[in-house]
């Protein structure tokens, strides 16, 4: 998906977003969410598969997922930041790919507690 953000200065930025759930046998899924800018298709997908893997590992009740947006973090303030993560966690749920009984995404590389809330 392409998640627009409006800039602090007035700019629109057009960013690319991914979620992949690897396996929905166990519900909800679950797997991080980061941004970075090598994030693609590909690396969500094979991400989503490793999550399940290690929640059948350590037999966890979810499947595997993986999400990102294609962006440096540091590049963005705190306000752009919040509109991204926003926006994105809106399409998802438009999407049905975010609810607690359905997905549930965590912090990965680049984000935490900030993005998380």
């Amino acid at each position: 998906m392409t998640i627009p953000l409006r800039k602090d200065d007035g700019s629109i930025a057009h960013y690319t977003a991914y979620r992949a759930q690897h396996s929905r046998h166990k519900l909800p899924t679950k797997g991080g969410t980061r941004f970075a800018m090598d994030v693609d298709l590909d690396e969500v997908e094979a991400l989503s598969f490793l999550m399940t893997l290690k929640c059948s590992c350590v037999n966890l009740p979810y499947g595997g997922a993986k999400g990102g947006i294609k962006v440096d973090p540091k590049s963005l303030s705190a306000n752009e930041l919040e509109a991204l993560t926003k926006r994105y966690a809106l399409e998802l749920s438009k999407k049905g790919f975010m609810s607690p009984g359905n997905d549930v995404p965590g912090p990965d590389m680049g984000t935490g507690e900030r993005e998380m809330a």
